[in-house]
């Protein structure tokens, strides 16, 4: 038999799945978080070379004014075209394949079929179609997103949780250059540690700790330009985007997927 005692004050075999940082010390999280953020800032590193490839791909798009005085005042930069039409018509072939108008879900019966199981598999095909189509207001924008960008950057993410506020599934598009994955990774599934950068404002910041999203805790308005990337930079150049004063509290938020030893 397995025997496990719990010392007072700490979670109960009843609480399994509870949230372990409110039962640690402030400064195991500050050194947890700290070195968490030095293995970030070396992922980061390691992808430099991959980050500027995506940058001037971005640019060759040829979908942004340039004023330029070389090699007189005036002149215009011009682009082919062919890289912007390869990208419109993978976005646009596939969105019907994968998001045709009744729903994108189907099903399949492994093994025998019989009645129960073919009423069983069209009733959740239905149910699931509806979820993406109507519920998930926001799955087939976020998915055209997602299309449009993976031809230039070759893997783009879909993420997808349940919002305890709004009582329903909800989707977002993560961009390849918001998804931080070591060197030595060979996906994402497999990697040791994987990080989300997530750019949120303060009333979004204030909605996830009162769902129980985050923990609660003090924290300061944000109110300086928060820093982009090459990436980000050249995306919201495309865009016609500028920063501007930070009004909302926009910052930076990393959700980091690791193993850990505690």
């Amino acid at each position: 038999d397995l025997s496990i005692h719990m010392e007072p004050g700490e979670p109960s075999i009843e609480d399994f799945d509870c949230n372990l940082a409110e039962f640690m010390d402030d400064s195991a999280l500050q050194s947890l978080a700290g070195d968490l953020d030095d293995d970030i800032d070396t992922d980061k590193s390691s992808r430099k070379d991959w980050e500027k490839a995506y940058t001037e791909g971005l640019k060759l798009l040829g979908l942004q004014y340039e004023e330029r005085t070389e090699p007189w005042n005036g002149a215009c930069g011009v682009f082919h075209p062919m890289i912007t039409e390869a990208v419109v018509r993978f976005q646009s072939e596939a969105i019907t394949e994968t998001f045709p108008a009744q729903g994108p879900v189907k099903t399949k019966i492994i093994g025998k079929m019989d009645d129960l199981k073919a009423d069983t598999a069209e009733r959740k095909k239905d149910f699931l179609n509806w979820q993406i189509t109507e519920q998930i207001e926001e799955f087939r924008d976020e998915e055209e997103q997602l299309l449009t960008q993976l031809p230039l950057g070759g893997s783009q993410y879909f993420k997808l949780w349940f919002d305890e506020e709004k009582k329903r599934p909800v989707v977002e598009f993560l961009p390849i250059d918001r998804v931080i994955l070591p060197f030595a990774a060979t996906n994402f599934y497999t990697a040791q540690r994987a990080a989300e950068i997530h750019e949120i404002t303060s009333y979004e910041f204030d909605r996830r700790i009162r769902n129980g999203m985050y923990r609660d805790i003090s924290y300061v308005k944000a109110s300086m330009t928060i820093d982009q990337t090459k990436v980000e930079k050249a995306n919201n150049k495309v865009e016609g985007k500028q920063a501007e004063e930070n009004k909302d509290g926009l910052r930076k938020v990393y959700h980091i997927y690791t193993w850990l030893e505690l």
